[in-house]
């Protein structure tokens, strides 16, 4: 692929998933949960802002090794931290 539409898909990635963390900071309380217990109640409560991290790092990672190299698998990683943002958003609010 060419590295023009890399840096480009890499990129939106990145920016979506900036724009969700501040989103995230907007709209959900200030301790979120990040586990489902068996029971159905929320379990590991961390603090909005280190919370929304994690799918942030994960995007972000994602998106630079696939601009990096030319593999397909780090893309997967990049939008399987999309899903987790939308993921937290669900439980969340």
């Amino acid at each position: 692929m060419n590295k023009k539409v890399r840096i480009l898909i890499s990129g939106i990635l990145v920016l979506l998933a900036i724009g969700l963390y501040v989103l995230g900071i907007i709209l959900l309380p200030e301790t979120i949960g990040l586990q489902i217990q068996m029971d159905g109640s929320m379990g590991n409560y961390l603090s909005k802002y280190l919370g929304l991290l994690i799918p942030l790092a994960v995007t972000a990672g994602g998106a630079v090794v696939y601009y990096n190299k030319e593999e397909n698998k780090p893309l997967f990683v990049s939008i399987l931290g999309l899903g987790i943002y939308a993921l937290t958003f669900f439980m969340n609010l």
